[in-house]
């Protein structure tokens, strides 16, 4: 019987995977399957993961010959899996050792999803600072989010969007639930098919251990969804994001409202910034006028905070943003 699948969806990722599946293979024991599925890679990833497969039989690798889209690939990925539970992996994350048996023993309490802690890491995986996604929370924490009044506490604590689900490596889940959620076929657009699965159990009485356990290190500089622009970044985070919760809670609920207050976190007034001069820089006139509207959907909850940093995005000067900059980088080497 397997209890857990380790579950890779990958795309081009060759020159990560390896040290990815270096790092977790080695942990893998009887009731552990680890599953690569490549959306249509035209690098060396077959060749990198075959290698592995020589001295590792618990390793599986499906090639594609098309892109299916990060949310249908995951989707496809997990449908393969035979574990009791899933922990979705992304392509060039490090997992620290001692990982898996941590997981194999959480998952003995037979809770719903299980989520981990990670260090933020850059391009070279030297380590930068913790991340945790809620706010002083020591320790293991579990909480019944179809009870009322810890479904509040649950919310109101989140620090990132990783508390609902946004980062690929975050939670381990039982695949029973994932496969029960019923959700929208416009979910498979937005690159969050993770978080719409989940949290689509929340009104089922979804179960969720916070473990406070740092479980492997997020490599940065890689964004994957960045591969057309800083302004569709963001519109992917913010706008695809905000129709999940939306969706799933309604726009005036509460929990909608934390989830668009996390966004708020997740990038502040100073990236929308510098998208603005990038996207002026480059005469993106178009660039411009949906980073426009996303700014708006941004800080459209009324608030002091709020009305300040729309001001301020609204009201700055290409030339003024420029300044801050040279002015931020002349000041770090100082």
């Amino acid at each position: 019987m397997i209890q857990l699948s380790i579950c890779i969806p990958t795309y081009n990722f060759g020159k990560f995977i390896g040290l990815t599946l270096d790092s977790l293979l080695p942990q893998v024991c009887s009731g552990v399957e680890v599953i690569v599925l490549d959306g249509g890679s035209i690098d060396d990833t077959a060749d990198v993961v075959s290698i592995r497969q020589r001295e590792y039989p618990m390793l599986t690798y499906h090639h594609q010959n098309f892109r299916g889209g990060i949310d249908r690939d995951i989707e496809k990925v997990v449908s393969m899996a035979q574990g009791q539970y899933c922990w979705l992996f992304s392509a060039d994350d490090i997992m620290l050792p001692g990982a898996v048996n941590k997981i194999l023993e959480a998952i003995k309490s037979n809770y719903d999803v299980y989520i981990c802690e990670h260090v933020l890491c850059n391009l070279k995986m030297d380590p930068i600072r913790k991340h945790p996604p809620f706010n002083k929370m020591s320790g293991s924490r579990l909480f019944n989010l179809g009870e009322a009044s810890q479904r509040k506490e649950y919310f109101r604590s989140a620090r990132t969007s990783e508390a609902f689900f946004s980062f690929l490596s975050g939670p381990i889940f039982k695949k029973t639930i994932w496969d029960s959620a019923s959700i929208p076929e416009s979910f498979r657009d937005t690159c969050w098919i993770v978080a719409g699965h989940l949290l689509s159990m929340v009104s089922k009485g979804l179960t969720v251990n916070y473990l406070g356990e740092t479980l492997l290190h997020k490599r940065g500089e890689n964004d994957s969804f960045s591969d057309r622009g800083m302004v569709n970044r963001y519109r992917i985070a913010i706008e695809a994001f905000h129709h999940v919760g939306n969706s799933l809670f309604g726009k005036f609920s509460e929990e909608a409202f934390h989830i668009r207050r996390v966004l708020q976190l997740d990038i502040p007034v100073r990236y929308l910034m510098l998208a603005k001069l990038r996207a002026t820089e480059n005469q993106d006139r178009e660039g411009i006028k949906v980073l426009n509207r996303l700014v708006i959907m941004h800080y459209a909850d009324p608030s002091l905070s709020n009305w300040m940093k729309y001001a301020l995005y609204k009201t700055a000067f290409p030339f003024t943003i420029k300044m801050y900059l040279d002015f931020k980088k002349l000041w770090r080497k100082t």
